[in-house]
C-alpha cells in the first residue's frame, strides 16, 4: 500500500514515494524501491499497487524493463508508457492483477524546438468510487497522457501554473490519498499566507530542488499519521523517495499567455 505523487510546475517536476511495504496479511513489510529512473527518456516513475509482476518482485522487474526500453532506437515518454503496459499485460499474475497497479511516468518532451512536461498514467483501474473513494478495477491495463494533451488545456490550470502553482497527481491507498488531497489543500493555504506576510522572508520554490523538499514533507506528513493510527501496519510511511527533473533550457513558460499563443485562443 503506497502513496506516489507528482508535481509538474514551471521550476521542474518532483516524483516522490513513500518506501513502506505490506504482507498478504496487511502486516508491515519492511521497505522497498517504488519510485525509478527511465534515463532513455530522461523521466522517473513511480509505482503504486501489487509489488510483484509474475512472481518477481517489482524493485528487480521493473529495471529490467527499464532497461530493456533503453535499446529501442527512438524512445519516446509515451512510447515507454505503451511498451510497459504491454510488459505489464503479458506477464502480471492473475491475483497480481487483483491488487490494481497505477504507474506514474513524467518527463519533458521535445517539440517544435521546445520542451514540455508530459505526465503518463498506466493503470488497470477504472476509475474512483465516489462514496468510498476505492479503486475501481478493470479487465486491462490503460495508457493516457493526463497533463499537456487534457489537463493543461484548461485555463484555469493554465493561470495557476501562471501563477507559481503546480499541477499536482497523486495515487495510493484510499485513506492515505484522500488525507494527502486535503493536507496538501490546507497546508498550501498556509504557505500562501506565509509567503505574503510582508516583514518574512519567506517565498515559493522557485528551483525544482526547493519544491522538493516541501513535497517530501507533504509525503512524511500523511506517513506520521499512519504511524500513529489504528490500522493494522502503517500503510504509508518509511524513506520518502524523490526524483527531480529540472526544465531544459528550451523548457515552454508553462502559463496561460504561452497556452494562448501556442494554441492561438485559450481552451474552452
Amino acid at each position: 500500500m503506497t502513496l506516489i505523487a507528482t508535481a509538474i510546475s514551471n521550476v521542474g517536476i518532483v516524483m516522490a514515494s513513500d518506501s513502506n511495504l505490506t504482507s498478504a496479511t496487511s502486516k508491515y513489510a519492511g521497505e522497498g524501491r517504488k519510485l525509478f529512473h527511465v534515463p532513455a527518456v530522461g523521466g522517473a516513475l513511480a509505482v503504486a499497487g501489487t509489488y510483484s509482476i509474475g512472481a518477481e518482485s517489482m524493485d528487480q522487474w521493473m529495471p529490467a524493463v527499464i532497461d530493456s526500453y533503453g535499446f529501442r532506437t527512438a524512445p519516446t515518454l509515451g512510447g515507454f508508457a505503451d511498451y510497459l503496459a504491454g510488459h505489464l499485460s503479458a506477464e502480471i499474475a492473475p491475483d497480481e492483477f487483483q491488487h490494481g497497479t497505477l504507474v506514474h511516468i513524467a518527463a519533458y518532451v521535445e517539440a517544435d524546438s521546445e520542451a514540455h512536461p508530459e505526465f503518463w498514467f498506466v493503470r488497470n483501474i477504472a476509475k474512483i468510487d465516489e462514496t468510498t473513494g476505492d479503486y475501481i478495477g478493470s479487465d486491462h491495463f490503460d495508457v493516457s497522457e493526463d497533463f499537456w494533451h487534457r489537463d493543461y488545456l484548461n485555463p484555469g490550470v493554465q493561470r495557476a501554473l501562471e501563477f507559481g502553482s503546480e499541477q499536482r497527481y497523486f495515487n495510493g491507498y484510499p485513506p492515505g490519498r484522500i488525507a494527502y488531497l486535503e493536507f496538501i489543500r490546507r497546508f498550501g493555504l498556509f504557505l500562501k499566507d506565509a509567503w505574503s506576510q510582508p516583514t518574512w522572508n519567506f517565498r515559493a520554490p522557485q528551483t525544482v530542488d526547493e519544491l522538493a523538499r516541501f513535497v517530501d514533507l507533504e509525503i512524511r506528513a500523511i506517513g506520521a499519521m499512519f504511524y500513529s493510527s489504528d490500522y493494522s501496519a502503517p500503510f504509508i510511511g518509511g524513506t520518502v523517495q524523490l526524483e527531480t527533473i529540472p526544465p531544459p533550457s528550451n523548457a515552454l513558460k508553462l502559463g496561460l499567455g504561452a497556452a494562448t499563443a501556442r494554441y492561438g485562443q485559450a481552451a474552452p
